[in-house]
């Protein structure tokens, strides 16, 4: 164990810092990604220290960092016409070109490969800590190799304290996730190695030319394990907590419904659950660690929509990392490209345990009387074509009855857990939902408006509602029932007002 110096963003210390990596030490520093690495990147034997303390696989490459745009040709034998339109577009920024080495950079640096990574960060400490240094930084992220990547000075310390020689104190990193790295040993062909907060269309838009995905990317990497990785993150576990991870994928609702299902199991056996239910690249490693911190067994992870903001426009070089990154109004919604980078870097961290949340295994109850019978055949129709099992408790003509032996029916099926959620019509549906109501564990709304379907779900967590035949059209009561269906519960605030509700 050696000594770890904590030191600050000034220019005394950031001296310090330099010299040590002149002697060939490892100094941790900030940027607007995560935090990184750094050694000589020159120097053979302080390649294998960062891979010794890392515990990371030698034939992984490292990024290199520069400080200004002429030491790219320090590094790489050839830097293409369409390397220095990318660097003036997007450096200094989370941005890596792959390129042809030079022979003086050691294949220690670049994982035994002829080429080099090569990238300027945007942090203003860590440009003067490499022009002090005299020389180039190899820089991979400064965590324990497949541990979630670090994004304050406090994560480089709990992974690394007394294995490297020292950690800038810098800011936290406003990007959260590693950058884009951009394969252009053929310039005509630009293939993106690894996603990143740079998109292909932010790409493209610079060099007219279309950018393709490594097809890697959509592989495990456990379906070859002879693959050999030309960018960091392309072959080994990565980003991974000590906690199980499991991620849920879908339709909003469905998720939610899912992830609460699987938190009320692993309560049962009596481990430690965590839910992350609106990741994002800024906060997603952060929130891994600190779910590993809080002691946690298991993290539950609602993976986010894949559709494209308001504006229907990727973010300008200017607004990355943080609008590019940004979610849609709905709090769910990223933009496809980021989307995908995000996913990346969820389904490493949970080694591909992904679920498929759908409505095959959800059942509705529904239920009428004769007032709301015309109703509840459209909406059992509906709820049959979203994919739902629809199990039908009402009566199956326009005949006169007595709506409350259906609504009270209906609640008790749903009670009993025969059915996850329930549907019922009368004239008004007032009176029925008054009979569901008596039913105890029942939490029965009447939906009349939007925005009291979006309550009854988010605030209320009704797992019945009723509608009025007499008071909506089928339109509308379809419109209804699925903004219920489809809204999230807001847990924390208003789980005490629930609580009153099924204690009454």
């Amino acid at each position: 164990m050696i000594e770890t110096l904590l030191l600050s963003t000034e220019e005394e210390d950031l001296r310090k810092g330099a010299g040590i990596i002149k002697d060939g030490g490892l100094v941790a520093f900030p940027t607007e990604t995560v935090y990184g690495l750094g050694a000589d990147a020159f120097d053979p034997g302080a390649a294998k220290r960062a891979y010794a303390a890392k515990g990371r696989p030698s034939d992984n490459p490292l990024i290199v960092h520069i400080s200004k745009t002429e030491d790219l040709y320090r590094a790489a034998s050839e830097v293409p016409g369409e390397a220095l339109k990318l660097a003036e577009a997007f450096w200094p920024g989370p941005l890596t070109m792959v390129l042809p080495k030079r022979p003086e950079m050691p294949k220690e640096t670049t994982g035994g490969l002829d080429t080099v990574a090569l990238r300027m960060p945007k942090d203003a400490a860590t440009l003067r800590l490499i022009e002090l240094s005299g020389t180039l930084l190899s820089g991979p992220s400064a965590n324990i190799s497949g541990r979630p990547s670090p994004t304050t000075w406090q994560h480089v310390k709990a992974d690394l304290y007394g294995k490297i020689d020292a950690i800038i104190m810098g800011s936290p990193c406003a990007g959260g996730i590693e950058s884009t790295v951009l394969d252009l040993t053929d310039p005509k062909a630009p293939m993106i190695l690894r996603p990143g907060l740079i998109t292909p269309e932010m790409i493209s838009a610079v060099l007219d030319r279309e950018v393709s995905y490594d097809p890697s990317l959509f592989k495990k990497p456990s379906d070859d394990p002879d693959f050999k990785p030309k960018a960091p993150g392309q072959k080994y576990k990565h980003y991974a907590p000590k906690a199980e991870v499991v991620i849920f994928e879908g339709v909003s609702g469905d998720v939610f419904r899912a992830i609460d299902k699987r938190l009320a199991a692993e309560r049962a056996k009596g481990r430690k659950a965590g839910v992350i239910d609106v990741p994002h690249p800024r906060t997603f490693f952060a929130q891994l660690r600190q779910f590993d911190e809080d002691g946690g067994d298991i993290t539950l992870v609602a993976a986010p929509d894949d559709g494209v903001p308001a504006d229907g426009q990727a973010a300008g070089p200017d607004s990355v990392p943080a609008e590019a990154s940004a979610a849609g109004p709905d709090g769910r919604t990223l933009d496809p490209s980021i989307y995908f980078s995000l996913m990346n870097r969820m389904l490493k961290a949970a080694g591909y345990n992904i679920i498929k949340a759908g409505r095959q295994d959800m059942k509705i109850a529904v239920a009428a009387d004769h007032g709301g019978f015309e109703l509840k055949e459209a909406v059992a129709a509906h709820l049959k074509e979203r994919g739902f099992e629809v199990e039908d408790l009402g009566i199956y003509v326009k005949e006169s009855v007595d709506y409350p032996v259906y609504g009270k029916k209906c609640a008790e099926y749903v009670a009993s857990g025969k059915a996850d959620l329930g549907v019922i019509c009368c004239g008004t549906g007032i009176g029925i939902g008054i009979a569901a109501n008596k039913v105890k564990g029942i939490r029965c709304a009447e939906l009349v408006t939007p925005f009291m379907a979006e309550m009854a779900k988010k605030h209320n967590h009704a797992n019945m509602v009723s509608l009025g035949g007499r008071v909506l059209t089928e339109e509308q009561a379809i419109e209804l029932v699925d903004i219920w269906l489809d809204s999230e519960e807001e847990h924390g605030r208003h789980d005490r007002r629930v609580q009153l509700l099924d204690e009454m």
